[in-house]
């Protein structure tokens, strides 16, 4: 059965009890903190309503649930992810979040909000998840339902394996590092990563600068990180602390020309928000930066970095590591008028404040 909790009941909820299903999931990201998600819920604005789906055994033990904002801004409400767009990844959390009957009642009351006139919006599913399975299916009763579309992600396994790339792409990579070499021979080049809350926030508020030089006068690609800039990013960072996020940084004279904000579960670091000063492109500091912190992050135990979401024009920088990748699903309903109603789906029972 799928119980919803709305605003205030939705908050205590995720206060009490979300950490819990977060540590008995060991498929759930750094996106599914608790840390991370309360940092987003805490600044939603008057129009949104946090809402929170939980799917229930026969004793009311919760399985999994997934974390939502509903919108009211426009003539027609809205659900989305909580933490969407940000967020890379979007899973249903809990013990039972891949069991294919859990998964199935959570989509079954995503379907439900589409026929009774919302617009949903699930994007960042990834597409071996249980929930994506069913919003994506093809089946006849799914037939025109949702809108879905795939993007690529990319995740680097450690230590990097320059031996089995390619001779080119072993030749690129010496060539960078030859060019890094020669220029602390006349520079002061230093690589660091933050170890405490302390560092944490200045750091960002370095990256965010860099990351608008980059992109001053146009836009970044479509679907790529949010901007950084804006001033809920410190409150959520702040919220995560140095437990889950760091920020590596490349400097050249103390002078920062490239940044990385990563979160952290286990032994995986997944990239969040990546900047380089665009005075230094010749320099390709991102790829700089990121050899450096692959050879950090192998030192320091973690057996993958997670890259994200692949926009256009990515793939050739990412390919160069050989990443292993893996796809996320987009799932958007149709508009009302093409969704016919199943006779038999299940109504949850609805706890608002």
């Amino acid at each position: 059965m799928v119980r919803v909790l709305e605003g205030t009941a939705a908050g205590a909820f995720m206060a009490s009890a979300w950490a819990d299903l977060y540590r008995r999931d060991s498929q759930a990201t750094p996106y599914q903190s608790p840390s991370w998600l309360t940092g987003w819920a805490h600044q939603l604005p008057p129009s949104s309503r946090l809402v929170v789906a939980l799917c229930e055994g026969p004793a009311r033990q919760v399985l999994a649930a997934v974390p939502l904002v509903r919108d009211h801004a426009g003539a027609r409400p809205r659900t989305l992810a909580l933490s969407a767009p940000m967020g890379e990844y979007v899973r249903a959390v809990g013990p039972a979040a891949e069991d294919p009957q859990v998964a199935k009642a959570l989509a079954r009351y995503l379907e439900g909000l589409a026929s009774d006139g919302q617009h949903v919006d699930m994007a960042g599913l990834p597409a071996d998840s249980a929930l994506a399975r069913h919003l994506s299916s093809t089946g006849p009763a799914a037939a025109g339902r949702w809108h879905t579309s795939v993007t690529d992600s990319a995740e680097i396994p450690l230590p990097l394996a320059y031996e089995e790339m390619s001779r080119s792409t072993r030749r690129d990579h010496k060539r960078r590092q030859r060019a890094w070499d020669q220029l602390a021979q006349r520079h002061k080049v230093t690589y660091r990563r933050t170890r405490d809350s302390d560092e944490l926030l200045p750091a960002y508020a370095v990256l965010a600068r860099l990351h608008a030089r980059r992109w001053a006068g146009h836009a970044p690609p479509a679907g790529s990180p949010h901007a950084p800039g804006a001033p809920y990013w410190p409150a959520v960072l702040e919220r995560c602390g140095a437990d889950m996020a760091f920020i590596a940084t490349l400097a050249v004279d103390d002078e920062i020309v490239a940044a990385q904000l990563c979160l952290t579960r286990h032994r995986r670091a997944y990239s969040v928000v990546p900047a380089m000063d665009p005075l230094y492109k010749d320099l390709a500091p991102g790829h700089a930066l990121l050899r450096h912190l692959a050879q950090d992050l192998t030192t320091a135990g973690y057996e993958y970095l997670d890259l994200g979401r692949t926009v256009p024009g990515q793939h050739a920088y990412k390919d160069q590591y050989r990443p292993r990748w893996t796809e996320t699903v987009s799932a958007v309903s149709a508009p009302p008028a093409c969704l016919e109603m199943p006779d038999d789906l299940a109504r949850p029972t609805a706890e608002p404040v």
